[in-house]
């Protein structure tokens, strides 16, 4: 659909383009063919001072004419102007998004706090008889949107939709470039559902109409479904690539910065 309208907008200023190049040859050869016909007769009286006005007149309409074709010269030419500006300013504002992107997930605490500050909540929870939930959202992007700049930007998009529907209290963590950990103080596993699935609503807002990522959210509550930090640790880790090392998912969490 968006392949369609760029076409269709090409195709159209090809076409208005080719309307004023019409419409300048048609005045050109309109008023060369009328000057040209009005000249014998303009100009047989030219010892006669009392017909002057058609030769004003003739001077007027070759004027005129000329104004009209330098009028449709120069719009074709502000336009065009125009439209380089209008895209220099989306490239612009294209790649202010991107940096954006890329800086808020450079800014974003990595695996190792995340681990720490599990930690500490689940300490929390036990000791006030509390609940506590934690999601992995793993993004996988589409093939179109896997060069670096693009990848940067969906991501930065899907922090962001993530974020706006976590609570005061609650954290985001990157753990590696496409997975975030969020922790939920405070949340039973019934809530932690409400909640991923208010996350879901807003990442598939983010991923858009050219559908940029897909994703995946796990959540684990305790104490419903794990006893232990330990057990809570295992499960997080096992979301994620086996083959990652905890120096690994740090060195990832920052490898677009």
């Amino acid at each position: 659909m968006k392949l369609d309208k760029q076409i269709a907008t090409s195709d159209l200023e090809r076409r208005e383009f080719q309307l004023s190049v019409f419409v300048c040859l048609a005045i050109v050869v309109l008023a060369v063919g009328l000057a040209l016909l009005m000249y014998p007769s303009v100009f047989s009286n030219r010892e006669n001072p009392s017909t002057r006005v058609p030769q004003i007149a003739f001077f007027g309409f070759c004027t005129l004419s000329c104004l009209l074709v330098a009028y449709i010269i120069d719009r074709q030419v502000t336009i065009h102007r125009l439209r380089d500006q209008m895209a220099l300013d989306r490239k612009r504002s294209s790649e202010a998004l991107r940096q954006a992107s890329a800086d808020l997930l450079s800014t974003m605490p990595n695996f190792n706090t995340f681990e720490d500050r599990m930690t500490m909540e689940f300490r929390r929870a036990a000791a006030a008889e509390l609940k506590l939930s934690v999601l992995v959202v793993s993004i996988k992007l589409r093939p179109a949107f896997s060069e670096p700049s693009l990848g940067m930007s969906a991501l930065g998009d899907a922090a962001k939709a993530v974020s706006r529907k976590l609570r005061e209290e609650d954290s985001i963590f990157i753990l590696r470039s496409a997975f975030f950990g969020v922790i939920l103080p405070g949340v039973g596993q019934a809530d932690a559902k409400q909640i991923s699935g208010r996350i879901a609503e807003g990442l598939s807002d983010a991923a858009g109409a050219s559908d940029r990522f897909s994703f995946k959210i796990e959540a684990i509550s305790y104490p419903e479904q794990t006893s232990s930090a330990h057990d809570l640790e295992l499960v997080v880790s096992g979301w994620l690539p086996e083959t990652d090392s905890k120096e690994t998912k740090m060195k990832d969490a920052h490898s677009y910065v």
